[in-house]
């Protein structure tokens, strides 16, 4: 094949790219030795995933709080709250169904959220 040929065929290649689209994967095990099932063959591990905090076991965040609350037989009464943490509790665990978002050259898959369906 000459090399024009070769690079008729480069560039064509390039015409169609791949179309990266978001999939979900089954939560094996997870962090901090994370194995997620991609699909019937592929067990995606550590060091191709990359985890949004929120979906991390104890996961910490600063919030501000401001409201009324009311206690027993009084009126309502305000309330302020600065520099308040919170941690959460609905981290992905064993059997949870998680949305993946996978690199172009699909090496490195980051897991954005749990999925949840409504059928």
């Amino acid at each position: 094949m000459d090399s024009i040929t070769t690079l008729a065929k480069m560039l064509k290649q390039n015409e169609n790219p791949k179309q990266v689209s978001m999939s979900t994967g089954i939560v094996i095990s997870p962090p901090p030795n994370a194995q997620i099932r991609l699909n019937d063959t592929v067990i995606l591990t550590n060091s191709q995933l990359v985890f949004a905090a929120h979906v991390l076991e104890d996961y910490e965040r600063e919030i501000e709080l401001e409201g009324e609350i009311r206690f027993t037989d009084s009126q309502f009464q305000s309330f302020e709250a600065r520099e308040v943490k919170s941690k959460t509790k609905d981290t992905i665990k064993e059997g949870d169904e998680v949305i993946l978002l996978p690199t172009a050259d699909e090496q490195l898959y980051f897991v954005v959220g749990k999925a949840v369906r409504f059928e």
